[in-house]
């Protein structure tokens, strides 16, 4: 057998960024040369990967991601329910878990890094003894507070559990800030991940789903527990002319502002390059800011993912000042200063802040309010699920 893997980690199991089957071309060239079967893999597509195989372009398609997501994936295909697999998003912090930024093979902690093979939006993929459904002692009225990610899934898992759940959700629309955070054009997945969540929780009779209500007192719903999960709000910088030129990523991500053609993003953690990414794709020109040594150093994001993005900055000459902090904002642009103390004038016609965002909870946690996801500590879509598992199988 004969396996195109690469030298790099994100071709041998592509993040989001990179196309949907496209190790395809590649493999395909590679079988007119050799007599011994070859198998494609990388975000494969099974109807795309089945008309491959049938025109004699490859042997095989290779799945291993999408199965830690949802084990009955052939199943549900085979069966053509098409609509209830729950889609693999590519993110990598379950499955190849190891964070690497300057001067650091691995920032993740290394007991976490052991447990390859999960899954970040499947809790019980490798952890079946630790995450499973156990139906509740006592059936109670259990409240969410926000529909985003981690309100849904709480709502799901008590639902599973035999609890009746309110989920209350102050827009008019399920999804919470992860509906910006999927709208590039390369965070298909992303989209399809929310969708599933809406077909999803519309199975369970045991939810009700109201919208466009906003909860201000908890104590007013009557609910035997209740679970807050409101996410976080954008961090604010004391920097001059930031609140009068500068756009918050979110703005941006869900188009409510405009940006022009030379576009600085201040923040180069995940969001801040995926942003400046995304910009490249549309033919702006970006520039990013960052703080630190490196681009993404957070722990938590894998280096198939932050490898890429590095590379594809570093590959396409964006700039990138590291070690630099933003001291003015102007309708024309930055101002920066340098690790060794020098300032630069960046011009620009759009300055984007992507500089992280701080917990926002509208109730404290006690011994009948729960605290999940980005209310309780800022995390990923992984911290946000598996938080929610942990609150939801105690209710």
């Amino acid at each position: 057998m004969f396996y195109l893997v690469g030298d790099s980690w994100y071709w041998a199991h592509p993040p989001m960024y990179m196309p949907q089957n496209c190790n395809l071309d590649d493999v395909a060239h590679i079988k007119k040369f050799v007599d011994i079967p070859v198998v494609c893999a990388g975000r494969m597509e099974p109807d795309v990967g089945a008309q491959a195989v049938a025109e004699g372009k490859i042997d095989g398609v290779g799945v291993a991601r999408q199965f830690l997501t949802d084990p009955e994936w052939i199943t549900k295909i085979i069966e053509d329910r098409l609509e209830e697999i729950k889609p693999c998003i590519c993110c990598h912090s379950g499955c190849f878990n190891f964070s690497s930024s300057k001067g650091h093979a691995n920032t993740q902690d290394l007991l976490d890094t052991m447990g390859l093979a999960r899954c970040a939006l499947n809790p019980k993929t490798m952890q079946s003894k630790k995450y499973k459904i156990v139906p509740a002692k006592k059936k109670k009225n259990i409240a969410v507070i926000g529909g985003g990610i981690g309100g849904m899934e709480v709502a799901i898992v008590a639902a599973q559990r035999g609890h009746t759940v309110t989920l209350y959700e102050k827009s008019g629309v399920l999804g919470g800030v992860f509906i910006a955070a999927a709208a590039p054009s390369f965070k298909e997945k992303d989209r399809d991940l929310i969708a599933w969540y809406n077909r999803e929780i519309m199975k369970y009779p045991s939810i009700t789903v109201k919208l466009n209500t906003e909860v201000k007192d908890v104590a007013s719903l009557g609910a035997d527990e209740v679970v807050v999960a409101t996410g976080s709000v954008a961090n604010r910088i004391p920097v001059p002319g930031a609140n009068e030129y500068g756009i918050q990523a979110v703005e941006y991500l869900l188009k409510e502002k405009e940006v022009g053609e030379n576009v600085v993003v201040v923040g180069g953690g995940l969001t801040g390059c995926e942003i400046a990414y995304d910009l490249y794709l549309q033919g702006k020109k970006p520039v990013i800011v960052e703080m630190m040594d490196d681009l993404v150093v957070t722990p938590g994001v894998a280096l198939a993912n932050t490898s890429f993005l590095r590379d594809f900055f570093k590959t396409n000459k964006v700039p990138v000042y590291l070690e630099s902090k933003t001291t003015e904002i102007r309708k024309d642009g930055v101002t920066i200063a340098t690790k060794d103390g020098k300032k630069i004038d960046v011009p620009a016609d759009s300055v984007i802040l992507s500089v992280g965002y701080k917990p926002a909870p509208v109730a404290e946690k006690s011994k009948h309010v729960h605290i999940v996801g980005d209310a309780s500590k800022v995390g990923n879509l992984r911290t946000v699920i598996w938080q929610a598992w942990d609150v939801a199988m105690k209710l």
